[in-house]
């Protein structure tokens, strides 16, 4: 099997530049696409891909070019992959993996291949796609740089998933009209000198009058709203990130202070509910942060 790689630094953190990997913009720019087709998973989830997702392109983008279908894996904070679906190639495997801190993160991609007709093929096809794949790669970075490091500058809106005993607390929206009867996630604005985890632990007790405790992240941030500039980046707009609390009573009474029903849903049922569109989007990882409790 053949590979290559390609790595490089982005001025963001790990959860924002997770986001922009899974951005419709990286793929259509990132490999050159003359098309991207969004699976039927995409439905109502806006310009971040989900698991599920298909994305046709051609390889390479030029002269005796071939077309090409990936199906996308993963996408959360840790990694985004995809996987051959149609194509010439017995094998193609695409791996973006992301490791750093609060404020700068090391993207390493990666291109694995298995062409057909033994060693002969692989000498050819090594010889045809290394150059432009590193190309390809490095352009795939520096999208994936613009967009990150715009949306780092953003304020930000947390998000709580509550979990006690294996499920998730989820909230229906009373209003505005166009969402009423909706489910998302408890949370709001970072208010000016406040940290994030002090504003999940507000708006916990503000909507649900519950107290929590903060204990990690979950799944890549979520960009909201915005005016694409001429640089190909998005003007204003915010950025909602996703924590994970806990009740901080073993037996927690939320109420529904501000919405219309609350409800504790296990894995199985998170996919039935009809979310707004920026919480369906994180959907697969509620599923897997579910799945580990």
């Amino acid at each position: 099997m053949a590979t290559v790689r390609s790595t490089g630094w982005i001025d963001a953190p790990v959860n924002t530049v997770g986001a922009a990997l899974r951005h419709t913009r990286t793929a259509e720019r990132g490999l050159g696409a003359s098309r991207v087709v969004r699976g039927r998973a995409a439905a109502g989830t806006g310009e971040l891909f989900v698991p599920g997702d298909e994305i046709t392109f051609r390889l390479p983008p030029a002269g005796l070019s071939v077309g090409m279908r990936m199906r996308l894996e993963r996408a959360d904070a840790q990694a985004l992959s995809s996987v051959l679906v149609q194509g010439p190639l017995r094998q193609l495997r695409h791996e973006s993996m992301l490791a750093g801190t609060n404020r700068r993160t090391l993207v390493t991609e990666s291109l694995e291949w298995t062409a057909p007709f033994g060693a002969f093929g692989r000498l050819v096809a090594t010889a045809v796609l290394r150059r432009w794949i590193l190309g390809m790669l490095a352009q795939r970075i520096g999208t994936v740089r613009a967009l990150a490091q715009e949306w780092a500058r953003r304020p930000v809106v947390v998000g709580t998933a509550i979990v006690h005993r294996g499920r998730l607390l989820a909230q229906q929206r009373h209003y505005p009209a166009r969402h009423a009867g909706r489910w998302e996630l408890p949370g709001g604005r970072v208010e000016p000198g406040e940290s994030e985890h002090d504003a999940v632990v507000r708006e916990c007790k503000e909507e649900l009058d519950l107290e929590v405790v903060p204990t990690g992240r979950v799944g890549t941030d979520v960009p909201i709203g915005g005016e694409p500039s001429a640089a190909g980046v998005s003007a204003g707009g915010m950025l909602l990130r996703l924590y994970t609390a806990e009740p901080a009573e073993p037996s927690p009474a939320p109420r529904a202070v501000e919405h219309r029903a609350l409800r504790w849903v296990d894995a199985s049922e998170l996919a039935r509910l009809d979310w707004l569109e920026t919480d369906r989007l994180l959907v697969h990882s509620l599923r897997r942060l579910l799945h580990r409790h």
